[in-house]
């Protein structure tokens, strides 16, 4: 199961993948699933192989990413 997120404006979903690696939290930018050159500030979150807790944690952690970068 996967959801798609679109970051603030001015977010990009290359920093945030960076960022949150960094964070042990691993998204796709959303960039290699667009034809058209978009995807700049959208992220692919993959929650099918985690527990409750571990995602609840990721999404702690992606949130700080994302409010940092979007600050």
């Amino acid at each position: 199961m996967f959801v798609w997120v679109t970051l603030p404006a001015g977010c990009s979903s290359m920093e945030v993948f960076t960022e949150a690696l960094k964070k042990q939290v691993a998204v796709l930018p959303g960039i290699p699933f667009y034809v058209d050159g978009g995807g700049t500030d959208t992220l692919r979150l993959n929650f099918s192989n985690s527990d409750i807790e571990r995602i609840a944690e990721g999404i702690r952690r992606l949130g700080r990413v994302i409010r940092s970068l979007a600050a």
